[in-house]
């Protein structure tokens, strides 16, 4: 195996996939490892940690083909110093020697026999959406989203492609985050997968906002592929909650807000909130048009700030966890939102102003 690649091509292809392996503890010492292929003119950097794999490819001038695995941690973080200049890879029986113009290094690894099968996934009746729009939508309901291993149906993020919608929804029992995404193509056709929490994380950072991702639905598998990269995830096999039987339709009170603002005083409340509980009030006056927001603490003190609102419906109370309360503010864009609530036992939504296709349901602080 011989090949000869840019310094800052092999550091952003391994970029993307050395993390999965250099996380986490594992019996495998195999799995702290990056697989490398060379064929074609290419080389195939691949990683895994027997639940997800990642694999991507960059460009380079290949004298001999073959395969071997490195130290993932070991090669990224030494690749990085070294200059951003042309380097040759070249396999020499259980180690492998990276040459350049002021200098060589070789690296011991363990032979690609070694390393897991990942499964070759067919790509057909896919799901396309801009990179850009499946980046933010991601983002928008992991934060609802937390592994638990007594409600393993909840440790993920639920894909529901409907008709010309992919629905991104996210719930750790206490909130929920729903993200609904428009899609051009004209297939009907209709997939469910609940993705690993960890899958969405990895996700998460290797996309970029410039290029198209299709995503490809297996009984147990998904596949989500941009440009050379490509992630493959084993789907949790549980039912997702009927989330849409617990969105309430029907409120007593509505507030709309300026959402900058709103998020400037419930951080400058929070301080004040009780260790652990994080727990800000809000009283709603619709006959004065005012949101009264508190936090009190017996060990610091208390604030209190008086805002003017557009509020319909009945005076009402109740109390939010403020870290779980910015978060869904925090991915509206839009510059007003609306609160809308029952009681403080009930849970409340918020959504954009104008209304977009996020909703974020969130349950009161019980007193």
């Amino acid at each position: 195996m011989k090949g000869v690649f840019l310094q800052k091509n092999l550091l952003e292809g391994l970029g993307k996939v050395s993390r999965l392996a250099s996380s986490g503890k594992t019996t495998l010492p195999i799995l702290g490892n990056i697989l490398l292929r060379m064929e074609k003119g290419l080389l195939y950097l691949t990683s895994t940690n027997l639940e997800i794999a990642i694999e991507t490819y960059i460009r380079g001038k290949i004298e001999k083909t073959g395969s071997f695995t490195l130290p993932a941690s070991l090669f990224f973080n030494h690749l990085n110093f070294l200059p951003n200049e042309s380097l040759e890879l070249e396999l020499k029986g259980d180690e492998l020697y990276l040459k350049y113009k002021n200098g060589e290094t070789k690296i011991k690894g363990l032979p690609a026999e070694d390393f897991p099968i990942i499964p070759r996934f067919e790509k057909k009746e896919g799901v396309k959406v801009s990179g850009k729009d499946f980046k933010k939508s991601l983002q928008s309901v992991m934060i609802a989203t937390s592994f638990s291993e007594v409600r393993p149906e909840i440790s993920g993020v639920f894909f529901n492609k409907k008709e010309k919608k992919l629905f991104l929804v996210g719930t750790d029992s206490y909130r929920l985050a729903e993200k609904v995404i428009d899609l051009k193509e004209e297939n009907e056709l209709t997939k469910k997968a609940i993705v690993p929490i960890k899958a969405c994380q990895e996700l998460f950072r290797i996309l970029n906002s410039e290029e198209e991702v299709e995503i490809f639905f297996s009984e147990t598998q998904i596949l989500f592929s941009q440009g050379p990269t490509n992630l493959i995830s084993r789907t949790i096999q549980a039912e997702f909650p009927s989330y849409q039987e617990i969105i309430p339709s029907n409120f007593k009170t509505k507030a709309i807000l300026n959402r900058e603002n709103f998020i400037k005083i419930i951080k400058g409340i929070a301080p004040f909130s009780r260790t652990g509980i994080n727990d800000i009030s809000l009283v709603f006056h619709p006959e004065k048009e005012k949101l009264i927001i508190s936090s009190l603490n017996p060990q610091i003190g208390e604030a209190k700030v008086e805002i003017e609102a557009e509020i319909s419906g009945e005076k009402n109370s109740l109390s939010f966890n403020y870290q779980y309360l910015l978060d869904g503010l925090s991915n509206i864009l839009s510059d007003e939102i609306s609160l809308e609530v029952i009681d403080d036992s009930s849970p409340a939504l918020i959504k954009p102003q104008p209304e977009e296709n996020f909703l974020y349901l969130l349950m009161p602080i019980k007193s």
